[in-house]
């Protein structure tokens, strides 16, 4: 996969302090809430839907539809529970042409190091 779009929690904190969102693919509020802990904000970071991920990843729909809902990803930073689905919506993204990047080792990374 594109190891450029994967990156570490320092990178990722970069990206958000320059102005980059964060979504993350959970269901879980209080990891939610960990996130927000995290990157010491609550105004870039939001929860997304795991059905609209999918559609993106799975390009389910129609292109035109997947690629107007995508651009309001670009340049954000994706969070799932262990690194691995947001890797692949990062991918599909990429492969729209719209860059985004995969925190590494997901929400379970960033639980060892609180």
């Amino acid at each position: 996969m594109n190891s450029d779009l994967e990156i570490d929690l320092e990178k990722a904190k970069e990206l958000v302090k320059d102005g980059h969102n964060v979504f993350v693919l959970i269901n879980n509020f209080g990891e939610l809430e960990l996130v927000r802990e995290i990157f010491g904000t609550t105004g870039f970071v939001r929860d997304l839907d795991f059905g609209e991920a999918k559609q993106i990843i799975f390009k389910e729909g129609y292109r035109s539809e997947i690629e107007k809902s995508a651009k309001e990803f670009q340049g954000a930073v994706i969070v799932c529970p262990h690194g691995h689905t947001s890797l692949r919506f990062a991918v599909a993204l990429s492969d729209m042409g719209i860059k985004t990047y995969s925190l590494k080792g997901g929400i379970e990374g960033l639980k060892s190091r609180v």
